[in-house]
């Protein structure tokens, strides 16, 4: 059985955020341009420590145009999560920006990923464009009415290399905000998850707790990505904090 992989969205920012998550036996990380504050230079410097830690690195890019898709490639992202996604022909563009020849229409230049040039895997420019588009995942989102109405023509365009779920800008979309238990979210998601088995695509959805990460992992989803780091961060520190004003609740008081 193919092992299920785990990650997460990174917001708080730093590298040495980035290198304590590459200690943490996650699969991947999504750094978040879309909703974080990150510069390209920033994600740059992101995308190197999360090498370095063998972590791999994807980009959530906030639009289709060639620049937002050709940098984040350029600079190493190894997939770009693509909110907002509405119709097949923008997920057409999105591909024809990010795989070379014959898939896309991507634009060559020798760049890091292969030492400008530099590594042996990048001195020749076909097998580099090939490695490229195999490596470099490309992963729309589904959390627009419209994208859940033609789900199973975008999962099958050629270059599309998975689907993500949002959610929960998906049951805003349907009428039913942040309403994780209804069946008509439910019902959505699991049409996302049949459309990426028929085009034999990954299958990628967000989760805000593991209750709902085990749910869509038990459902068949090929990976879940669990919360956001700053969630997780907040929340264990509530934790200990409480734990510890419980633990003292019964100590003597301090001399003052």
């Amino acid at each position: 059985m193919k092992k299920k992989s785990f990650g997460t969205f990174f917001e708080l920012g730093g590298r040495g955020a980035m290198e304590s998550l590459t200690r943490a036996g996650l699969d991947y990380v999504i750094i978040d341009t879309e909703h974080g504050c990150f510069s390209e230079e920033t994600t740059a410097d992101l995308i190197l420590a999360a090498e370095k830690g063998d972590l791999l690195p994807f980009v959530r890019i906030g639009d289709i145009r060639r620049p937002s898709v050709l940098r984040m490639l350029d600079i190493g992202a190894r997939g770009l999560i693509v909110p907002n996604i509405r119709t097949v022909d923008e997920v057409r563009e999105l591909v024809n920006h990010a795989k070379f020849p014959p898939v896309g229409n991507r634009g060559y230049c020798p760049t890091r990923i292969t030492g400008w040039g530099a590594d042996e895997w990048g001195r020749d420019a076909l097998e580099y464009m090939e490695n490229c588009n195999r490596r470099c995942k490309v992963i729309p989102q589904c959390e627009t009415r419209e994208a859940l109405e033609h789900i199973e023509e975008i999962a099958a365009v050629p270059g599309i290399d998975g689907i993500f779920v949002g959610p929960c800008d998906l049951s805003i979309a349907l009428g039913i905000p942040l309403q994780f238990d209804s069946p008509i979210l439910f019902q959505a998601v699991e049409r996302i998850l049949n459309a990426c088995r028929s085009a034999s695509i990954e299958s990628y959805i967000f989760a805000g707790n593991m209750k709902d990460a085990l749910k869509w992992a038990e459902l068949g989803f090929d990976s879940v990505t669990y919360s956001l780091d700053t969630s997780v961060f907040i929340q264990s520190y509530q934790a200990l904090t409480a734990q510890f004003h419980e633990a003292v609740s019964g100590f003597p008081e301090a001399d003052s």
